[in-house]
């Protein structure tokens, strides 16, 4: 057999290109599965995280209960929401979609709200900065409210919504967006009302997300729950016995008396029922206290703050916290005189200041300007009983001003801050008012207000 060049040339090629061996191909399969799998993996979360990204901004269409049964957070599948991007994007105006061909920059603010206020599930809201004072919140964030007074989110303060501890943490997030500055999300402590079971105070540690900052002083904000809200369908059997004591206010651990309280909300042009207030009343409308009370305003010549101190020193407060049939908590304020030894040691007997139910329902301190409703919060300890009083104007149900209480066995702490908005030039001033435990409950003042009850 004989070969030309032209053969020879070509053998000589296929033997210098011989093939790999299998084990050389195998490896290079194995590696090439491991990259397409690492790569799929990468596309998946990316995927998943774009997908959640738009579930939470697209409005959702009206479907059938049954159709809801996707792995989305608003229960739609894929297919739902790219079906609803669609009809979105059709909805924008002409002039919005213009703009992104031309390639303007950024998402204006009107746009960015509307895509997240139609959300059923998370919770948005647009405020003014630094004010805080609410333009809109989602139907998720609504929710939350629809037990509580609050007519409605907006023109609320959002700082009236948050525990006194948050307040600042707002103030400095608004100021710094009024100084330009990037802010990263932070922690407040958000007051929410109990969707079900009894009506409560939740006070819950929420993430305050920027979705949307302008340094002309608007930003849409996403509220994101980091724990679960309580839900109480009835109190401890021997919560009631926990909570009954005599009072005193203790000027060594209060920075302010109730004067100083009153004075200050009346800066703000807000006039207050107040619980001194309904004591002074009632001791003053007492026939065996009136002509006391008359002589200690004419030895200390005012009605002002020396007048309230010196009645703070001569007076003893009893509380008994109580549970009705419908099993919501309700605390019987009384008051008494008990005067030094050394003045006769004089002695009265209890006063009613008024009863504070804490249902959720108007109380009895509201007058013809102020609503005023208390609720007890649904974290309730071994050896604490946390409970709110919120003040509302009637004419308009905004909420201007709230008292806090930390009940113990050893007494309570009322603890207030007192600021228009967070457009206040000063840091709001704060309040301690603590009153300490000096007796035990008045067991007779007891039997008479259980047999009252029963009647």
């Amino acid at each position: 057999m004989h070969f030309s060049v032209a053969d020879s040339g070509r053998i000589l090629l296929q033997a210098k290109s011989k093939p790999k061996s299998m084990s050389g191909q195998r490896g290079d399969l194995d590696r090439k599965r491991q990259r397409d799998k690492q790569n799929k993996s990468i596309n998946r979360d990316q995927t998943k995280q774009l997908l959640d990204a738009l579930d939470s901004m697209v409005p959702s269409s009206k479907r059938k209960l049954v159709e809801l049964n996707g792995n989305l957070r608003s229960f739609r599948t894929t297919l739902h929401l790219l079906e609803d991007l669609v009809a979105h994007l059709r909805a924008m105006p002409t002039s919005a979609r213009a703009g992104k061909r031309r390639g303007d920059s950024g998402v204006s603010l009107e746009e960015a709200t509307a895509r997240v206020m139609s959300s059923q599930r998370e919770c948005f809201m647009s405020v003014e900065l630094p004010s805080w004072r609410i333009k809109g919140a989602s139907a998720g964030l609504e929710k939350h409210y629809e037990r509580s007074p609050l007519r409605m989110l907006g023109g609320q303060c959002f700082l009236h919504l948050v525990e006194n501890e948050s307040v600042d943490v707002l103030r400095a997030a608004g100021q710094a967006v009024m100084r330009g500055e990037a802010v990263a999300p932070f922690l407040v402590e958000l007051r929410t009302f109990s969707r079900e079971g009894l009506v409560c105070l939740n006070v819950i540690r929420c993430r305050v997300i920027p979705v949307h900052v302008s340094y002309l002083g608007e930003a849409v904000l996403e509220l994101e729950a980091q724990e679960r809200a309580e839900v109480r369908e009835s109190w401890p059997a021997d919560l009631a016995g926990r909570f009954c004591m005599v009072v005193r206010r203790d000027p060594a651990t209060s920075n302010a008396c109730s004067y100083d309280i009153t004075q200050a909300l009346k800066e703000l042009e807000a006039d207050i029922p107040t619980p001194m207030s309904e004591a002074i009343k009632a001791l003053s409308t007492d026939h065996a206290t009136q002509g006391i009370m008359e002589r200690i305003r004419g030895s200390v010549q005012s009605l002002g703050r020396a007048f309230t101190i010196c009645i703070s020193k001569l007076t003893d407060t009893h509380l008994s916290l109580g549970v009705d049939e419908e099993n919501n908590l309700f605390i019987n304020f009384y008051i008494r005189l008990r005067l030094p030894q050394l003045v006769g040691g004089f002695k009265s007997n209890w006063a009613r200041v008024f009863k504070l139910e804490l249902n959720g329902r108007e109380s009895e301190l509201s007058d013809r300007g102020t609503k005023v409703y208390g609720y007890v919060v649904t974290k309730v300890g071994e050896d604490s009983l946390y409970s709110a009083l919120l003040y509302l104007h009637s004419s308009t149900g905004i909420c201007y001003f709230s008292r806090t209480f930390t009940t113990t066995p050893e007494g309570i702490l009322q603890s207030v801050k007192v600021f228009r908005d967070g457009s206040d030039e000063e840091s709001p001033r704060r309040f301690y008012v603590n009153m300490v435990k000096v007796a035990e409950e008045d067991r007779s003042l007891l039997a008479t207000l259980e047999e009252a009850e029963h009647h």
